[in-house]
Formats: C-alpha cells, sequence, structure tokens
C-alpha cells in the first residue's frame, strides 16, 4: 500500500474535552456554583493540553456548564470556548453551535465572538448525525465568517483569518460536506480498512471540488483508556465500564476503542497514519482528568520520538485559501441534500 502524504507533515493530535462538561443529573439543578467549576476543571485541562503540544481541543453539542440558569445552553460550548482564550496561546478551540436551534446569523455571532476571544483560534465544530445538515445553512454561516470585516472607526479593512471549520462525518452529506468547506473532518470508524475507505473518499471528493486533499486533516475519533501498563488499563476499563453507564460511547461499536499504555496508542498511531488511514486522532478521554495528563505527559512524548510529532510545528489546523470558490461548488453539489 502506498504511504500517503499524512506522512509528510506532523501528525494532527487533537483533544475532545466534551465529557469534562456537567454530568445530566446536573441539568437544571440551578446551581451557580457548578458552572465555575466545571469551568474551572476546563480551563486547568486546556492549560495543560496547549503547554503539551494538543492542536485541537473541541466542545461538542453535549457540553454543557451545569448551572441552569440559561434556556441557550446550548451556547455553552461557545461560551466556554470563549473564556478558553486567556487559559491557552497556541492550540485552536472548537466549539459545536448547532444549526436548527437558532439562526445562521445567531451562529454566525457566536463563532465569531469565539473567533474573537481566543485571538484567532477558534473552529467552528459542524455536527450532524440523526439531524440532517442544511448545506444552505452551512454555507450561510461559513460565508458570514468569511466575510471582510471593515473598523467603524477607521474604516479599514480589519479582517483577520477566518475560523476554521470542523466537520464531523457521520453521513454521506457530512462526507461532501467535509470534502467541500472542513479544514479537519472527524470520522468514526471501529476498523483500520475503514479508516483508509473514509478518508480515500473524503480526499476523493475534495480533489472533486478543486480542492488540494492535503488541505483537509482526517482525523479518526478514538476513545482512549490509558494506564501504565496493559492490565492496568483494562481493569480502569472496566471500572469505568461499571461507573460510567451513561456513556454512549462506551458500547458503541462504530467507535474505535483503546485501552492500553500510551506507548501501545503511539504504536497504533503510526499504523494507520503510515497506512493513509488518518492524518491524526481525536483522542476522547473515557476517564478526566487521568486519561488528559497521560495524552500530555506520555502520549506526547511517545508520538514524537516516532516522529510522528514536530516540536516546531503549534499551529491551528490548515488555513482556509479557497473557501469562497469551494462554495458554489459545494452549493451546486451539496444541494440536493437542504
Amino acid at each position: 500500500m502506498t504511504i500517503s502524504s499524512a506522512n509528510h507533515r506532523s501528525s494532527f493530535l487533537a483533544l475532545d474535552l466534551s465529557g469534562t462538561g456537567a454530568p445530566r443529573s446536573w441539568a437544571g439543578s440551578g446551581d451557580s456554583e457548578s458552572e465555575a467549576f466545571i469551568m474551572g476543571r476546563l480551563a486547568g485541562l486546556a492549560s495543560l493540553a496547549d503547554k503539551g503540544g494538543v492542536d485541537l481541543i473541541t466542545l461538542g453539542s453535549t457540553f454543557r456548564l451545569g448551572s441552569g440558569r440559561r434556556r441557550d445552553d446550548w451556547l455553552d460550548g461557545a461560551l466556554a470556548a470563549s473564556r478558553l482564550g486567556r487559559h491557552t496561546s497556541n492550540l485552536t478551540v472548537a466549539a459545536s453551535v448547532p444549526l436548527g436551534v437558532t439562526d445562521v446569523a445567531h451562529v454566525a455571532s457566536a463563532v465569531a465572538s469565539v473567533h474573537k476571544a481566543t485571538a484567532g483560534r477558534a473552529a467552528w465544530q459542524v455536527e450532524g448525525g440523526s439531524r440532517p445538515l442544511s448545506a444552505r445553512a452551512v454555507e450561510g454561516v461559513i460565508g458570514a465568517l468569511a466575510a471582510p470585516r471593515v473598523s467603524r472607526r477607521t474604516g479599514r479593512d480589519v479582517s483577520t483569518r477566518a475560523a476554521q471549520v470542523v466537520v464531523t462525518v457521520r453521513e454521506p452529506l457530512d462526507l461532501e460536506l467535509a470534502a467541500a468547506r472542513a479544514d479537519v473532518a472527524r470520522i468514526r470508524v471501529a476498523t483500520l480498512d475503514e479508516a483508509v475507505a473514509a478518508r480515500a473518499a473524503i480526499r476523493q471528493a475534495a480533489a472533486d471540488w478543486g480542492r488540494d486533499a492535503d488541505e483537509i486533516r482526517v482525523l479518526v475519533d478514538v476513545r482512549t483508556v490509558l494506564g501504565a501498563d496493559d492490565e492496568g488499563a483494562r481493569a480502569r476499563a472496566d471500572l469505568l465500564a461499571i461507573l460510567d453507564d451513561e456513556s454512549e460511547s462506551g458500547t458503541d461499536t462504530s467507535l474505535l476503542a483503546f485501552v492500553g499504555t500510551s506507548a501501545g496508542l503511539a504504536e497504533l498511531w503510526q499504523e494507520w497514519v503510515a497506512a493513509g488511514a488518518a492524518d491524526g486522532f481525536t483522542v476522547i478521554p473515557a476517564s478526566v482528568p487521568t486519561d488528559v495528563l497521560a495524552v500530555v505527559t506520555e502520549l506526547v512524548g511517545e508520538l514524537t520520538a516516532r516522529g510522528l510529532r514536530g516540536a516546531v510545528e503549534r499551529q491551528a489546523p490548515v488555513a482556509p485559501r479557497k473557501r469562497v470558490a469551494a462554495a458554489h461548488g459545494a452549493r451546486r453539489r451539496v444541494a440536493v441534500g437542504v
């Protein structure tokens, strides 16, 4: 098998911190202190990840701060991401602001606020899943984020690089949107062959749009339990399975799961990247903060030792370059899903 172009650049490391949010049992509790607790823990983990070399952290649509004081709690991810601007300086912060709950303008405004608060390090995570995405609405948000900004005071163009776009690929339409518009595509697969096929499909579709396929980083989601040795990791996984009975990812056979040491995960990582199955991974820690700490203090070093990470590459996901041109193709080809 031909080694993919993923080997010619630093492998990408993302960390899904959606699990740091309030548990479902806290919903509507009205406890004003819960938000401060959740935000404090998240800020500490984000700062650790930033200093440790993580490229991207994500907060999905399920993330909640838990205070129960706002009716618009679907904005909790964006609110938390904005606050993380003070605690990070390198990594990109992606938040899911769901379409369908509010209009395109409000979604774009929320993402733009995160982008400003993080000094140009924001990303919008587009999630489809059971709710079909409207290609027209997605294009509306992306177009608004990329629109020129003129200072009211000076009249000058003060535009910065547009916020990044992260697309979670679950359905065929998601794949088309990722190919046409994403800087990062997250795929959920369970086997190496599935990942190879999915990444190839995204790259081919991107080429069909006239994009350079290397503009998109395809990341495989992996739910991770890390331990000092395999036996210890398995023991932790068994305990988590008992305690975490609300977690869908614990029983989801479509999601890659890894239980073992950081060295073992790095070996799997190297195998998948070499096979053209991924440009990197989105680590979903099964236990916070234990697995987050292991990622930063152990996994990053293991990846670096294998040549999968470069110490000098501390940049955001690939900057959008042909976003405006690609928009027209996306509307033509994806409109059937509107």
